[in-house]
């Protein structure tokens, strides 16, 4: 099977480990299959069987082992130490025909075999958040005037107006997720003053609302993601956190496989331009 593999360091710095058989050969790669879980039980008393604790994922480990041949091999295993070095951050680039994804992680250890005839390295990262993402975001919008700029102009045989844009009266955002389920990021822009928006889940009612007014220019941005739960608001190029704003009630939404649909209820519904921006995350590759 035809892949690549580019690692790349905190500073943008990248190599690639499948730029031919003549610099790097990447015969074996760990870690693309989803993490172990860990399951915790205890057993009844004096009963048969047991029951569950609690249970989690484990952090993925991605393990790369590969050969260096060809000429120039010390200059290429020094170019390799610049971009993978222990305890510094990595980005782990991983593309197929049919997947295009990466993971982030730390550089555990990175280990080169100096004195043999064919030179053979293994380097293991530790990746605390378990997901792969897709490189490319997929965006959903609400706003009531939405652009449809059309072509021709209007002429003398022509005369209808040629449209710049539609008012949109459907408050109804629909977004695929094709990965496993995970959060969002939600950004609200106000384009004049609003109040109290609620993004609901059109599916299981469930929802989340920010309190009190937004001014003009305002924008609020709210991550959904586990272990990444912020609620921002930019006001004037300062950024707050105004995480206490949300109602009691709220939940933090997530994209469910497959089709998601949301609306919207608030105050000045047309004042605000939302949109929900979400990356396909997939447990195994």
């Amino acid at each position: 099977m035809f892949f690549s593999l580019i690692l790349e360091n905190a500073a943008g710095v990248q190599i690639n480990m499948t730029a031919t058989a003549n610099q790097y050969m990447t015969s074996k790669i760990e870690g693309l299959s989803p993490p172990p879980g860990t399951i915790s039980t205890s057993s009844y008393a004096g009963m048969d069987g047991s029951y569950l604790n609690n249970a989690f994922i484990e952090k993925r480990n991605v393990v790369i082992h590969f050969e260096m041949r060809g000429v120039g091999v010390e200059g290429r295993r020094h170019q390799l130490y610049k971009v993978v070095k222990p305890s510094r951050y990595v980005k782990v680039y991983y593309k197929t025909a049919g997947i295009d994804v990466f993971t982030e992680g730390y550089v555990e250890t990175c280990e080169v075999s100096n004195f043999e005839q064919l030179v053979t390295g293994q380097i293991s990262i530790l990746c605390p958040d378990i997901y792969w993402y897709s490189t490319e975001s997929v965006m959903a919008y609400y706003s009531q005037i939405t652009g449809a700029f059309t072509f021709p102009f209007p002429t003398e045989s022509n005369p209808e107006p040629f449209v710049l844009g539609k008012y949109n009266t459907q408050n109804i955002m629909e977004i695929i997720n094709d990965g496993d389920e995970i959060g969002f990021t939600l950004q609200i822009e106000a384009l004049e003053d609003a109040r109290s928006p609620t993004l609901y889940n059109a599916d299981t009612d469930e929802y989340l609302q920010i309190t009190g007014d937004i001014l003009a220019g305002d924008i609020i941005t709210v991550t959904t993601k586990t272990g990444h739960k912020t609620v921002t608001l930019d006001r004037g190029g300062v950024k707050t956190n105004i995480i206490n704003r949300l109602v009691s009630g709220s939940t933090w939404l997530t994209l469910r496989e497959g089709k998601n649909r949301f609306y919207l209820r608030g105050t000045g519904l047309q004042n605000l331009k939302v949109t929900i921006v979400h990356t396909n995350a997939y447990l195994g590759v």
